[in-house]
C-alpha cells in the first residue's frame, strides 16, 4: 500500500463527525418541500423520457478496494451523461422545462409536454423568455442545453476564474456567456439583480430566502443518479447484489449531495449509507455550517481569507440553504482535502496501478476518491467511519474532463516528467 498510496496517506485533511446526525431519525414531511418520493419520481419520469437519457454505468474497481482492504468500491461515471460531462445535466436542463411548461401552461390554460417544445410548438412564447444563471461550468452548460432544446434564451454568468473551456463548453449551445471579474458567489449575487432587470428567470442550483422551487426542481433531477445506482447494485450477481455502506460525496453548494442523501434517507431510512461530505479546504462552507450548528460562510484560504480552490466546480464559499436543511441531519461527516491532491488523484483516475477501469475525470470529480483513500489508510479514522473489509463504498465520477488545459498540465505533462 505504501508504495503507491503513500502521497494519500501524508496528505492532512479534518473530519468532523456531524454532531446533529441521527440514524434513527426519519425523513420528515418538513422536507418534502425540497426532495420527496413523489417529486423525485415525477422528476424521473420525465428525464427518462427524452430521447438523449441512458443510465449511467455504475464502474467497479476491485483493485483499489483490495488494496484498502475494502469489499468494494464503485464510481457512478457522469462523465458522459447527456454528452454534457457531469452531473449537472439533469438538474439545469429539468427546471429549464419545469420553467417553461409552468409559464405556457398559465399562460394558455392547457397541458403541455417536453415533446411540445421540443417540436417548437409554441416557439412563439418561448423564443420571447430567457433563463440566466452564474455558473463555475457545469450547471450553465446544463441551462445553456436546455435552454436550446426547449427554445428559449440563455445568458450565463461566470466569474472571474472560469477557464475559456468552460465558457466555450456553454457557448457551444447558443447561450450568451458574460464573465465578471468577481468570485463565484459575487457573481450569483450580481446574476440575480441582472436578471431582475432583464426580466430573465433565474435558474439557480443555489437557494436563498425568497427563491427555493427551483434549486430543489435542480435536486430533484439529481437524485435519478441515487435512483439509479440502487438499481444497478441490485442487479448485480447474488452475492455482489448489495447497497453501498458509505458514500463519499463532494460538494460546492450541496446540491447534488443534499439530493443524493436526501434520497438515500428517504427511501432507506436507518438502512441508509453512511453519507460522508468532502469539500476542498479553501472552500468548505458545508464543514464551516457543521462546525458552527448553523449556515456559515467559508473561512477560505488561511492566509488570505480568500475562498477558491483549484476544484472549479467546488469553488463556493456559501452553501445553498435548502441542501443544508437535508444535509445538517442526514450527512454523517463533514470531511476537507488539500488542492495538493487534486493532480495526484486525477492522475490515479486516469491510470490506475492496482489494473481498475479507465474513467475520464476532471478536477472537480476527485475530492471522494481522494478522501477515501486518506481515511482507508489510518486505523484511527478506519474506526471513526466504521470502514471494514465488508465495507461497500459508492463515490461519483462527477465530471469528465471540462478543463482540457487543466488536465494536461495536472496529468499529461506531469506524468509525462
Amino acid at each position: 500500500m505504501d508504495r503507491y498510496l503513500s502521497i494519500w496517506k501524508r496528505s492532512q485533511f479534518n473530519l468532523l463527525p456531524n454532531p446533529d446526525a441521527s440514524r434513527s431519525l426519519t425523513y420528515g414531511e418538513n422536507l418534502n418541500h425540497i426532495l420527496s418520493k413523489e417529486t423525485c419520481k415525477e422528476a424521473l419520469n420525465e428525464i427518462t423520457r427524452w430521447p438523449e437519457y441512458k443510465i449511467s454505468p455504475l464502474v467497479s474497481w476491485p483493485g483499489l478496494a483490495r488494496e484498502l482492504n475494502l469489499v468494494d468500491i464503485s464510481f457512478k461515471d457522469e462523465s458522459k451523461r447527456f454528452n454534457l460531462g457531469s452531473f449537472k445535466a439533469l438538474g439545469g436542463a429539468y427546471a429549464v422545462y419545469r420553467f417553461l411548461k409552468s409559464t405556457i401552461e398559465q399562460k394558455l390554460a392547457i397541458k403541455i409536454e417536453s415533446d411540445d417544445l421540443r417540436n417548437a410548438t409554441y416557439r412563439d412564447i418561448t423564443t420571447e423568455l430567457t433563463v440566466t444563471t452564474a455558473t463555475d461550468g457545469n450547471h450553465g452548460r446544463s441551462v445553456a442545453w436546455g435552454a436550446q432544446i426547449f427554445g428559449c434564451k440563455a445568458t450565463i454568468y461566470v466569474p472571474a476564474s472560469c477557464s475559456v473551456s468552460r465558457i466555450t463548453a456553454i457557448e457551444e449551445f447558443g447561450a450568451t456567456v458574460i464573465q465578471t471579474s468577481l468570485s463565484y458567489d459575487e457573481t450569483v449575487a450580481l446574476c440575480a439583480k441582472e436578471a431582475e432587470k432583464q426580466n430573465a428567470q433565474i435558474i439557480s442550483d443555489t437557494s436563498w430566502d425568497d427563491y427555493q422551487d427551483i434549486p430543489a426542481q435542480i435536486m430533484q433531477g439529481y437524485s435519478i443518479i441515487a435512483e439509479e445506482a440502487l438499481k444497478e447494485y441490485f442487479t448485480r450477481p447474488f452475492r455482489q447484489a448489495i447497497p453501498p455502506s458509505h458514500i463519499f460525496l463532494q460538494a460546492g453548494v450541496g446540491g447534488m449531495a443534499a439530493a443524493m442523501a436526501g434520497y438515500f434517507w428517504a427511501h432507506l431510512g436507518e438502512r441508509r449509507p453512511k453519507i460522508i461530505i468532502v469539500e476542498p479546504e479553501t472552500a468548505a462552507c458545508l464543514y464551516a455550517s457543521a462546525a458552527e450548528g448553523t449556515l456559515t460562510k467559508a473561512t477560505g484560504d488561511k492566509e488570505t481569507g480568500k475562498v477558491h480552490t483549484l476544484m472549479a466546480g467546488l469553488d463556493c464559499g456559501e452553501a445553498s440553504p435548502i441542501a443544508w436543511e437535508i444535509l445538517s441531519h442526514g450527512a454523517d461527516f463533514f470531511m476537507t482535502i488539500s488542492d495538493t491532491i487534486t493532480g495526484p488523484t486525477m492522475k490515479l483516475i486516469a491510470s490506475s496501478p492496482f489494473g481498475d477501469p479507465v474513467l475520464e475525470a476532471g478536477e472537480s470529480s476527485i475530492a471522494g476518491l481522494a478522501a477515501l483513500i486518506m481515511t482507508a489508510t489510518h486505523e484511527d479514522t478506519r474506526e471513526v467511519l466504521g470502514l471494514s473489509p465488508d465495507s461497500r463504498i459508492l463515490l461519483m465520477n462527477s465530471e469528465g474532463i471540462m478543463d482540457q488545459s487543466l488536465y494536461q498540465e495536472l496529468v499529461v505533462e506531469d506524468q509525462s516528467k
